[in-house]
């Protein structure tokens, strides 16, 4: 929700951000990403081959359903109905549609209609797809972020105050009061009072950017 309010709102560069989220979000992953997407595709194909296809495009997704020669998409926007009449369907498995599509032949980039599905992992399935190394993590971060306001995200281990995060880190207490704010407006930190001394922590999200949740 966040990323989709920023790239909608005045003066924002969607593109800019869209490569930074990707950054993060999928390079790092992309490998095993596809390998995942090329077994569900393989597994696909040898379900027509010993079921036909009528059986596999009705397993697809509850809102994929197939009675020759028209195939039906319904996804949250629209229903949308295609007769494929001969000109073959491309299968195409994703982990980031938000629900089934059918993209036309130029779009997809075939010779054929593109049917694009959405797979949903198991959670063992998705420990693997998306677990990261820390070097990796680590340059994700700071590509995202900044590598100075990474830094201060990585020195909250437990709630600490912005003199001593000036200490550590050798910044002046305006800079780290300045890349707190913008943690705090990104829901990565919170701000909490104790004995009578301001101290700054990880919110759920900052855990889980840095990779410290269960």
């Amino acid at each position: 929700m966040k990323v989709r309010r920023r790239l909608r709102g005045p003066g924002s560069a969607p593109h800019a951000d869209i490569r930074r989220f990707r950054s993060v979000a999928v390079v790092p992953f992309w490998g095993r990403i596809r390998n995942y997407l090329r077994l569900e595709g393989e597994t696909r194909g040898r379900a027509v081959l010993s079921g036909g296809v009528e059986g596999v495009l009705n397993e697809l997704h509850p809102g994929i359903s197939w009675r020759a020669p028209l195939l039906r998409v319904d996804n949250e926007r629209q229903g949308h109905g295609i007769e494929l009449c001969g000109q073959g369907l491309v299968i195409a498995p994703s982990l980031f549609a938000p629900g089934p599509m059918v993209l036309d032949a130029e779009t997809g980039g075939h010779d054929a209609p593109v049917l694009v599905y959405n797979v949903t992992p198991t959670t063992e399935s998705a420990a693997g797809l998306w677990q990261q190394e820390e070097e990796d993590r680590a340059a994700a971060l700071s590509e995202l972020l900044g590598q100075t306001r990474a830094n201060v995200l990585e020195t909250l281990q437990a709630p600490v105050s912005i003199g001593e995060i000036a200490r550590r880190l050798d910044l002046s207490h305006p800079s780290v009061s300045r890349h707190l704010g913008i943690l705090r407006r990104s829901g990565l930190v919170a701000a909490e009072r104790r004995d009578n001394l301001t101290k700054h922590r990880l919110t759920h999200l900052g855990e889980a950017v840095l990779g410290r949740q269960d």
